[in-house]
């Protein structure tokens, strides 16, 4: 018996991972990544696999089957990153909503399993799910969402200080960037912003890691106190490796549209700094996707305001020697 539910396991979780990449395949094919079909509706199929190939009296040892999604989920996104299916921050976002509807979906297929004393035609014409959610969400257009996520931080310095540092933020080194999250799902470090003129159509040149470049064009311009921007990005600057498709800025899905800088100080040497961002997605899915967004962007924000803050104080501290 032990051999035997060990060669079940292990052919439904072949068989997990065969099914997921054909309905990975099928949805790309039709454009439709960022889908209710691809993160919600497949995980829960997928937790019907494994009960397929096991029977009834297999099925009480439930806690196995409730964690035999997780391991073709993993196995799944292991073979699609290394292969260049999906990029890292993909497969971050979409982790969660597999591993929980898997499980969820291998509970609510074994219960069928046992009610039904064994039969599994009922969990053969749920493999059919996601394939009817994609066709359906096939002739639905796209929705766009403008978001804006406000990030501020308190530093310990003036406020002419804290906007010299606002202004210019040249050759940023690695020493200066703390880790975030945003660095352990691939998106890369900022390494230099450079304005061009002070005031209204003044032109700050943005440097990321991998080649990444755009400019921030000034629209509102309150010397001292802060300014606002639009960004133009030229999606085609940008190395068709550095960010998949799903969140490439300028992209289908992703764009990044506006931002600013407002300074208020809140002692002669003590400053509060808002630093805004505004962006576009544009899926089926965005209050999940919208979620996500304000995370990663507010992180990534945090790590440019910690830059300015250590320069900032820097600067402060070296004035003012104790």
């Amino acid at each position: 018996m032990k051999h035997s539910r060990s060669r079940t396991l292990l052919i439904g979780l072949v068989a997990g991972v065969v099914y997921a990449f054909l309905i990975m395949l099928i949805v790309n094919s039709q454009h439709r990544n960022v889908s209710l079909a691809y993160i919600f509706v497949l995980p829960i199929t997928l937790g019907a696999i494994p009960v397929l190939f096991t029977t009834k009296e297999q099925l009480q040892l439930y806690k196995t089957d409730l964690l035999t999604p997780w391991a073709i989920t993993i196995t799944f996104f292991f073979l699609c990153f290394i292969e260049g299916f999906e990029g890292m921050i993909c497969l971050v976002v979409i982790v969660g909503p597999f591993i929980l509807l898997g499980s969820l979906g291998a509970f609510i297929y074994r219960f069928i399993k046992l009610k039904k004393n064994g039969s599994n035609n009922m969990l053969y014409v749920s493999l059919l799910m996601p394939l009817l959610v994609l066709f359906i969400e096939s002739n639905m257009k796209l929705v766009n969402q403008v978001n804006t996520v406000e990030t501020k931080m308190i530093i310990n310095a003036d406020r002419v200080t804290v906007w010299e540092n606002i202004k210019n933020v040249r050759n940023i080194q690695s020493n200066e960037v703390t880790p975030h999250f945003v660095h352990l799902i691939g998106v890369p470090k900022p390494l230099d912003g450079q304005l061009n003129k002070e005031g209204v159509g003044g032109i700050r040149s943005i440097t990321w890691e991998r080649g990444i470049k755009f400019s921030e064009v000034i629209k509102k311009w309150d010397d001292g106190n802060g300014f606002s921007y639009d960004i133009n990005v030229n999606s085609k600057s940008v190395p068709p490796t550095t960010l998949d498709e799903h969140v490439m800025i300028g992209g289908k899905y992703f764009d990044v549209l506006a931002g600013s800088y407002r300074i208020e100080e809140l002692r002669p040497n003590q400053s509060i700094v808002y630093l805004t961002c505004t962006y576009r997605v544009t899926t089926n899915l965005n209050l999940y996707s919208k979620m996500w967004a304000d995370f990663i962007l507010d992180d990534f924000n945090q790590m440019i305001l910690e830059v300015i803050k250590q320069r900032s104080e820097a600067h402060v501290t070296h004035a003012n020697p104790i």
